[in-house]
């Protein structure tokens, strides 16, 4: 049995999450969380309001993700005792032997009651709780004591491990094992001339707003041309507002935050994925979008920023073009290559679902985690479930 702690199970970008739920070990599950909405999705024992918060906490930590993450550093050291002793209680009348907790910030809070009830764990990073929270020399310290008790730390990308193994992770214990997608979701698009598309929240870290400027250098070389924008977020009037100031408002179409059964109609029907995601003011970075490898299994070219894990999945000049961050220029020449060589980009992203399917389907990443967490090989079918953008 197994227990996937995280303070959320309904947060729409974290789909990955719920894969983890649905797939790691079917049936031999528990759940661990703060806020109970969406945890009796999945039919398993749930323990919820572990830590309790307050409600200005609560109000606070749904706010920004990065302060979700962090807030409890400024509050406490860790959960009370009698929290404690609640996730303590659970873990033993489910027998549960490993835990998986989401999030390395959660990992250090719930890191004693594991110890305490004799269970292995194993800390999911992501995105900020590497490259944020490590900026502070309350959470280095607290990470430190976390790396030297966990069983493993398991990262999206081998740079978010050596960013970790820089701050004290020992090597041994660090886990590569980026997110995977279901490819039976995603079939090869049809590819519609001209159509391009982002797929992602309107964050700093994944600036929106720099896809736009890079399509509007080259718009007026291509009339038939399209921008798609599926997403939403705090960048959304600033990305409008450019639009506007550029005259594209017929040629960049805004969705807003849809399903993930509209991305895969998007996916359908575009020829071309662009991603500009760059490192934000306050050191947020990117895991490896689940959004690019989506774009991949769609049979996509991507035109992306070496940024993060993402030159791990997307081959430059190969399923794709990478560009450096903030080169405007540069992404605005990579989407005109593609655009005015069908046959190129066709090609490109024919190889990325090929790159998808060896290497970062649902089932590799199942697989990885088992091995990663000690668990026995099982060979059950994958099932499809929901999901929102990333």
């Amino acid at each position: 049995m197994i227990a996937v702690i995280s303070q959320f199970f309904n947060t729409p970008s974290e789909t990955f999450i719920r894969d983890h739920v649905r797939h790691l070990a079917p049936g031999r599950t528990v759940l661990i969380c703060q806020e109970p909405d969406g945890a009796d999705q999945f039919g398993y024992p749930v323990l919820s309001g572990v830590p309790r918060l307050s409600p200005l906490s609560r109000l606070h930590s749904r706010i920004v993700n990065v302060a979700r993450l962090g807030w409890l550093a400024y509050v406490r050291e860790g959960m009370s005792r009698s929290d404690e002793d609640r996730v303590v209680e659970f873990l033993k009348a489910h027998k549960v032997d490993a835990a998986l907790v989401e999030y390395l910030t959660m990992g250090a809070l719930f890191a004693p009651a594991c110890r305490r009830a004799g269970v292995r764990l194993y800390a999911h990073a992501h995105g900020a709780d590497s490259t944020v929270m490590p900026r502070k020399q309350l959470w280095r310290r607290r990470y430190r004591r976390l790396f030297a008790i966990v069983d493993g730390i398991i990262t999206p990308s081998r740079f978010i491990a050596d960013r970790l193994s820089q701050i004290g992770c020992p090597n041994e214990k660090l886990h590569v094992s980026p997110c995977g997608v279901l490819p039976e979701r995603f079939t090869p698009s049809k590819r519609e001339s001209g159509r391009l598309l982002f797929v992602g929240r309107f964050v700093e870290k994944k600036s929106p707003h720099l896809a736009i400027e890079a399509f509007a250098r080259i718009a007026s070389k291509f009339p038939e041309a399209q921008l798609d924008f599926v997403g939403d977020g705090p960048l959304m009037a600033r990305s409008k507002a450019l639009v506007e100031q550029e005259n594209l408002s017929d040629r960049v179409i805004f969705h807003g935050s849809r399903s993930i059964e509209y991305v895969q109609g998007m996916m359908q029907d575009a020829a071309i994925f662009v991603q500009h995601s760059v490192t934000a003011r306050n050191g947020d970075m990117e895991g490896l979008p689940v959004s690019i490898l989506e774009a991949m299994a769609s049979a996509l070219p991507v035109v992306a920023t070496r940024h993060s894990g993402i030159p791990e999945a997307v081959v430059d000049g190969k399923t794709g073009i990478l560009v450096e961050e903030h080169d405007i220029e540069s992404m605005a020449e990579a989407l005109a290559s593609l655009l005015a060589e069908p046959h190129r980009a066709a090609k490109m992203g024919d190889a990325g679902r090929q790159r998808v399917l060896d290497h970062f389907t649902q089932r590799h990443t199942r697989d990885r985690l088992r091995h990663a967490m000690m668990l026995p090989t099982i060979a059950e079918p994958l099932d499809f479930a929901e999901g929102q953008i990333q």
